[in-house]
């Protein structure tokens, strides 16, 4: 369905985006309570027709900049909330639990609130952690319903516009460094908190390009779309992230693979090789020689920053309530907990949290916990109509979780991305339903 892009094409969106620099300036120079305020004021006024497409751009970027805890944009953390309630209310009137794949992971969010306020240290806060599962998706999953069954090609061009306009935030900060700190031990951050965060948007977007790419729904060319994917390794690439540049890699790897499945034999002996020449040569040193040591940071690479430390620890606490956890954020409070008790002040970074999806879930809500969480995994991929693309990033999440805790949040940076991935792949009309 590739078009010339007009300048229309480009301007159809403007009052979205126009909404969403309104509510930014005014966070930036009000705060939150001002942030709220334009939202409510920007979803009030705004043409009821488009009013779930402004909800959408102004839910993309608010917890895209919701790790943001202080400074320029620190009020995007609280209005994560106030965001999500009013799409709730936004689409009430859209028979909200109706044809909703929410339900799959309803199991999952219930079994959490229950075991976190029957064994949880932590208080309300942390009950309602658990039932926040089942609101991002319910929100979602029916947004993407509405919009794909209004029209599919417009929610397709404004997921491709708003994913361009973060890269594009972020490059500009990266040329014209006007926030104050845009930098972690000289790994690039943008517009987040942390180099990671920034790493992890950009990997979850990709395969929604790649998707949306091979889907052949927009406006955008191909070649397009490829940029736009290459943008966003470049943005990985600068954060100094290896998980996220590793996971892109075993993506575009799968994917490959899947489609040709006569060389997945020669692969895999190809892997078996490449394994055994590293486990017999010095990495470090080769890393040095080529001057990529830097990037990979190989002075920690062995221990995954500090990472497997803490993995160490996060086991024997396991131990003691396998079947159950203590409740949702228990990961966290555990680990800083364990760090102000035996460590005090020389505590090195990697003790701020877990920093494995796994372990995080098993701390919170235990096997049992897990198996349930694993569920709606396993949902997402029967429903998925895509089946090469549902493997790829199946994978991606699932080596992703591995090294970080994203998992155990389900209002962080990512979830919507992932979410929407997810709902691409299942809501579809008829005509749009392909082997990919």
């Amino acid at each position: 369905m590739q078009q010339t892009i007009s300048y229309h094409h480009l301007t159809v969106f403007k009052v979205h985006f126009l909404c969403l620099f309104l509510v930014l300036a005014a966070g930036i120079s009000t705060g939150f309570i001002g942030a709220s305020f334009a939202t409510l004021v920007v979803l009030f006024f705004v043409n009821p027709r488009i009013k779930l497409e402004v909800w959408f751009v102004l839910f993309l970027f608010t917890f895209f900049l919701g790790d943001n805890f202080d400074g320029t944009l620190g009020f995007d953390n609280n209005l994560r909330f106030i965001i999500l309630a009013l799409g709730l209310l936004l689409l009430w009137n859209e028979n909200l639990f109706a044809d909703n794949a929410a339900k799959y992971i309803l199991p999952f969010a219930l079994f959490a609130t229950l075991v976190t306020y029957l064994l949880s240290p932590l208080g309300v806060l942390a009950t309602i952690r658990g039932i926040s599962y089942y609101l991002m998706a319910l929100v979602v999953f029916k947004l993407s319903t509405v919009l794909i069954d209004k029209d599919s090609s417009r929610f397709y061009n404004l997921i491709v516009l708003s994913i361009s306009l973060f890269v594009i935030l972020n490059c500009a900060v990266f040329v014209f460094p006007v926030l104050k700190v845009t930098y972690f031990r000289g790994r690039f951050m943008g517009l987040m908190n942390n180099p990671n965060g920034l790493a992890m948007v950009a990997m979850f977007a990709y395969p929604i390009i790649d998707l949306l790419r091979r889907k052949d729904v927009t406006i955008f060319t191909s070649l397009a779309l490829r940029i736009i994917q290459i943008l966003l390794i470049i943005l990985v690439i600068l954060s100094g992230s290896r998980t996220s540049l590793l996971c892109i890699v075993t993506y575009e790897a799968v994917i490959r693979l899947y489609q040709r499945k006569t060389i997945l034999f020669f692969a895999i002996l190809t892997l078996l090789a490449t394994y055994t020449i590293i486990i017999n040569i010095d990495i470090e040193r080769v890393l040095h020689n080529y001057g990529l040591s830097g990037y990979f940071r190989v002075e920690s690479l062995k221990t995954g920053s500090g990472r497997t430390d803490v993995w160490k620890v996060a086991v024997e606490e396991i131990k003691e309530q396998p079947w159950f956890g203590k409740g949702m954020l228990y990961d966290d409070y555990f680990v800083k907990d364990y760090s102000r008790r035996y460590l005090g002040e020389n505590a090195g970074r990697q003790w701020g949290g877990i920093w494995s999806s796994y372990l995080s879930l098993l701390l919170n809500v235990g096997a049992l916990g897990f198996l349930i969480c694993s569920f709606f995994w396993y949902k997402m991929m029967t429903l998925s109509k895509m089946p090469t693309t549902k493997v790829g990033f199946l994978c991606l999440c699932l080596l992703s979780a591995v090294s970080e805790s994203w998992m155990a949040a389900s209002m962080n940076a990512f979830m919507p991305l992932i979410l929407l991935c997810w709902a691409i792949q299942i809501y579809q009309p008829e005509k749009e339903i392909q082997e990919l």
